[in-house]
Order: structure tokens, then C-alpha cells, then sequence
């Protein structure tokens, strides 16, 4: 009797174990996609913007139906706000490939740096790769396009972007325009900003990967434990919007809890749409 009560507890065991390792499979594994609709005054047609974060060279994802939603969302830009590869990452062809698919949808693609580029051995090739495939590299620069008749200005800083830096990539921009800012990490933005940006656009914590229901993240780096800028939408100020997106992939363990993979669609409409 004793013998069999002993089975039953380790099969009991071996199959929570089990149903573990497939929800954190499904996690690290089946994206989500993040849909995000926000308003402004200084946007009168609807702007779509695709934001991909935190990939860190994921072998595990559908990339062929993560295309196929890109496609449907039509978005008028696609952003790439850092860690594409890993710090570890030895092949980044697989990842250039995988932004070269992206650019077949829609060339109009913006990028910032991440940490994990700046500490690849192969980051700097990774990034100039980026640039002849006619990506975007934003570093504590901006510009202003058209979209749709509309003037967006769009700004990016490096990671390690000192507080002069951030202040020159927005000195010269129109504020009539709708202002975004690219930015790796929330971090420095958060104490660096100005109150020209309109819309900050994130990644890097991860979400925390491992979340704990109605409380959040457990740590974020550079926030420390039970931080206050894991993931989604923060007002700071008036009239800044700061969103973290929680990443396409993970770093160190491939863990994740209460916070899958995924990508956003922002969607901004004017406040009459």
C-alpha cells in the first residue's frame, strides 16, 4: 500500500511537471498580439504602427503567421525598438532574414539599439547589416515623415544615451507634429524627457517574464523588484504617453508566467475618430 501511494504521488508530480513545461513552452513560444489604440489632438487620420521588441533571435515562434497578422494590420510603420539578437547570438543571419520578410510588407521600418546589440560580438555588424538593408537606425537623431499627408516626427536614442544626447534628438522637431520616441529601455525616458514627445515606445523589461496576477512584474532591470514601469500604458506628465512593450523573446532563462510573447499594434486616431 505504501509503494503504491508512492507511485501515485511521483506520477502525480511527473504530470505537474508536465503540464508546466507546456504552458511555459506555450508562453515562450505562441505570441499574442497586443492591440493598443490611443488619442491625440495632433492627429487627424489614423496612424498604425507595428512595434516589435526584445526578439533576442527566437527560433520557437510562427514567424510565417507573426507576417501574416503584420500584413492584416496594414501598419503605416513598424518599429524595432532593440535586442533583435542576444548578447550570445553567433548567427545573426536568421534574424536578418527575418527583418528582410518584415520589409517585404512595409519598408517604412525605424530601429533602435538595444543593450544585447551593444554587447553581441557581432552587434556592430548586425547594425550596419541593418542599415544597407535600408532600415532606419535611429541614434539620438529623429526625423519627420509623411504619413498620409500628416506630419510624424519620429525620434530614437541609444541605450547608453546620455541626458544631452536624448535632448538633442528632439531639439530640432516641429511640436505641432505628433512626436514619437523610440527608446530600448524606459529607464532613461523616463527621467531624461521633455515634454515634446507624445508617444514613448519601449521594450526591455520583458514584462518581468514572470508576472504575478493583479500585483505585476517581479523585477525589471535597472528597476529592481516589483517595478513600476513593467509593461503596457503610463502617463508621465500632461501630455506624454509612455508604452512598454513586453517582447517577442526572451534572455538568460527561457521562462515566462502570466505574460506571453507577443507584438503590439498601436493604433493613434484623432480625438474626433
Amino acid at each position: 500500500m505504501e509503494v503504491f501511494l508512492n507511485m501515485k504521488g511521483i506520477l502525480i508530480l511527473g504530470v505537474l511537471v508536465i503540464c508546466i513545461l507546456i504552458y511555459n513552452y506555450i508562453q515562450i513560444s505562441k505570441f499574442y498580439v497586443n492591440k493598443i489604440v490611443l488619442y491625440s489632438t495632433k492627429i487627424s487620420k489614423e496612424l498604425r504602427i507595428t512595434q516589435i521588441s526584445d526578439y533576442h533571435a527566437n527560433y520557437r515562434i510562427d514567424k510565417e503567421k507573426l507576417l501574416n497578422d503584420i500584413k492584416k494590420f496594414n501598419p503605416h510603420i513598424i518599429v524595432l525598438t532593440g535586442d533583435l539578437i542576444d548578447s550570445r547570438t553567433k548567427n545573426i543571419e536568421p534574424t536578418l532574414d527575418f527583418i528582410k520578410s518584415i520589409m517585404a510588407i512595409n519598408k517604412n521600418i525605424f530601429y533602435v539599439n538595444g543593450n544585447h546589440e551593444l554587447n553581441c560580438i557581432f552587434g556592430d555588424k548586425f547594425i550596419s547589416s541593418l542599415e544597407i538593408m535600408g532600415v532606419n537606425v535611429l541614434v539620438n537623431t529623429g526625423e519627420t515623415i509623411d504619413i498620409n499627408g500628416e506630419r510624424i516626427n519620429i525620434c530614437g536614442v541609444s541605450f547608453y544615451t546620455t541626458k544631452k544626447e536624448y535632448e538633442d534628438s528632439l531639439k530640432h522637431i516641429d511640436e505641432q507634429n505628433y512626436t514619437i520616441l523610440l527608446s530600448h529601455s524606459p529607464n532613461r525616458p523616463i527621467y531624461y524627457m521633455t515634454g515634446k514627445e507624445d508617444l514613448i515606445i519601449c521594450g526591455h523589461t520583458h514584462g518581468g517574464q514572470v508576472r504575478l496576477p493583479f500585483i505585476g512584474a517581479i523585477i525589471a532591470p535597472g528597476q529592481g523588484y516589483f517595478p513600476k514601469y513593467d509593461k503596457g500604458i503610463f502617463e508621465l506628465g500632461n501630455n506624454t504617453i509612455l508604452y512598454i512593450d513586453s517582447g517577442l523573446g526572451n534572455s538568460v532563462f527561457p521562462i515566462r508566467a502570466f505574460n506571453r510573447i507577443q507584438i503590439s499594434n498601436i493604433t493613434i486616431k484623432g480625438n474626433n475618430n
